[in-house]
């Protein structure tokens, strides 16, 4: 008894030709945007983390001197350096809810009224994210102001008129927290307007039917089928949130006693205040470093949820 076997399917050299042309093809097409990151983004980054491992400042660096990871050794024992870390990550942990909780919020409550009541509303939130961030720091640092400011006149009216605002460490950094969310949270607002429309109707006239309250539609029905728009707003708002410079520059410059300087506020005054370059180098390492550890897995969920659909 003989046992037949299947040849291999060969595809026709026609077609073979054709996969090679468009393969071809698409090389070429991605070859202008490969140059370019390799260009704007690696080329720098290389040189970040070469120039980190040596002391130099600017305009001297024919004089570099090479010393290895002491810039790092310099940060993790520098306590300035290390509140600066905090106050991002307590920053960044403070706006990012706020922001993402209102914006959604707000975004599913318009989505309940009427079309064009809903349209003229988004278009009056959308107003602060069309203003420059220094712009907005500049009109919150009058607004906190103790004597004019909006702020403290409303403050005044339920007798907290003693509160700190900009000039207090305790509560400085929860002020611009407060202006980031202000700032900010228009933008969350406009991604999940727009997440929402591809939501069937008929799953929440299915639960309405049910019984359903609102609430729990929006943790069972909303927040699940709006995952992987959550994912890309956590990406791009958390590390805009982490990355925070033009608000506390113009809000405090860091201050008062350093209670509000993040990152690259502690970066850029090393660099062009102190004068070293090599150790802000280290620290813009550095700073990339924990926003690729605390944002690192949700870029890998969200490629493997593209590859998924």
């Amino acid at each position: 008894m003989t046992i037949a076997t299947a040849e291999p399917l060969r595809m026709h050299p026609s077609k073979t030709n054709y996969i090679r042309r468009d393969q071809q093809l698409a090389v070429l097409l991605l070859l202008p945007a490969a140059v370019a990151i390799f260009v704007v983004m690696i080329v720098p980054l290389g040189f970040a983390l070469y120039a980190s491992l040596f002391d130099y400042s600017l305009g001297q660096e024919d004089s570099m001197r090479f010393v290895f990871f002491d810039n790092y050794v310099r940060f993790f024992s520098d306590p300035v350096a290390l509140r600066s870390l905090i106050n991002t990550v307590i920053f960044t942990a403070l706006s990012l809810p706020l922001c993402l909780s209102l914006g959604l919020g707000v975004a599913v409550l318009l989505k309940s009224i009427d079309p064009a009541a809903a349209n003229i509303l988004r278009a009056i939130f959308a107003m602060p994210v069309l203003i420059s961030p220094i712009i907005v720091s500049l009109i919150w640092r009058y607004m906190y102001d103790p004597t004019y400011g909006l702020v403290y006149y409303l403050l005044g009216l339920v007798g907290l008129q003693d509160f700190g605002g900009l000039t207090s460490s305790t509560t400085a950094l929860l002020c611009i927290v407060v202006t980031d969310v202000w700032h900010a949270t228009p933008f969350v607002i406009l991604v999940a307007s727009a997440g929402l429309t591809v939501i069937p109707e008929e799953l929440y006239e299915a639960a309405h039917i049910d019984g359903v309250s609102p609430l729990r539609m929006l943790f069972k029905i909303t927040i699940p089928l709006m995952a992987k728009v959550l994912t890309v707003l956590i990406l791009i708002r958390g590390t805009d949130a982490f990355r925070i410079f033009d608000l506390v520059y113009g809000l405090t410059g860091g201050g008062p006693a350093n209670s509000t300087t993040s990152l690259s506020i502690y970066a850029y005054k090393e660099a062009f205040e102190n004068n070293q370059m090599g150790f802000a180098m280290a620290v813009s390492v550095i700073t990339l470093i924990c926003l690729v550890a605390l944002f690192g897995p949700f870029m890998r969920n969200s490629a493997r949820n593209s590859n998924d659909a």
